[in-house]
């Protein structure tokens, strides 16, 4: 499929939005996935298949909560994928390629962490960022739209292709694993996400 010509408004407009959304993808690239390097492919990813895309796009609909869904769905198809694969893979093999067309053009990370790594790591607890991890990746999808991002569960449910009631019930458990990871003291560090672990009905 060829990369959509989008015209000089439409290339203004787009480009406007990336420059106001950009770090808010990045912050949940990184708290989906943990990995900086991985957050940046699945940044970049995104935005190059909105730019694609960016003809069909409903601009009366928030154009936040639709690239956060493609960030969402790429994280989801990169976990499903490499769990599919963990068996096969040498550690020596390359990493995995997330474009289709022509390759976006990145630089290699620098092993050590950028100042937005640390200042994310540093606001987040680690007994938090502990029983965010022992979630299922879907599990902690589920939090970080929800109780991180504050999506209405309906657009939840557009983004994991799920029912409404699908994705409470889901939050449901996943609210009560993080509970039973989450010590009284420690629970308090979780205010950060915006998450009170109490049901959700």
């Amino acid at each position: 499929m060829s990369v959509a010509t989008l015209t000089p408004l439409e290339e203004s407009t787009f480009h406007g939005l990336v420059e106001r959304t950009y770090k808010k993808v990045f912050n949940l690239a990184y708290r989906l996935s943990g990995d900086r390097a991985d957050a940046e492919d699945l940044t970049q990813e995104a935005f190059f298949r909105a730019y694609r895309g960016f003809n069909g796009y409903e601009g009366d609909r928030p154009f936040e909560n639709w690239i956060f869904r493609i960030v969402t769905r790429l994280f989801l198809d990169m976990t499903r994928s490499r769990k599919r694969r963990i068996q096969a893979q040498s550690y020596d093999a390359p990493l995995f390629s997330w474009a289709h067309e022509e390759p976006l053009q990145m630089q290699s990370a620098d092993p050590g962490p950028n100042p937005e790594q640390v200042l994310l790591e540093s606001q987040v607890s680690e007994p938090l960022q502990a029983a965010l991890r022992q979630l299922k990746p879907a599990q902690r999808t589920l939090v970080l739209l929800a109780d991180v991002e504050q999506m209405p569960y309906d657009e939840i449910a557009k983004t994991l292709e799920i029912p409404v009631g699908t994705v409470r019930s889901r939050l449901h458990r996943a609210h009560k694993k993080l509970r039973e990871s989450l010590t009284p003291a420690s629970s308090a560090a979780s205010n950060f996400f915006g998450f009170n672990p109490q049901p959700a009905y």
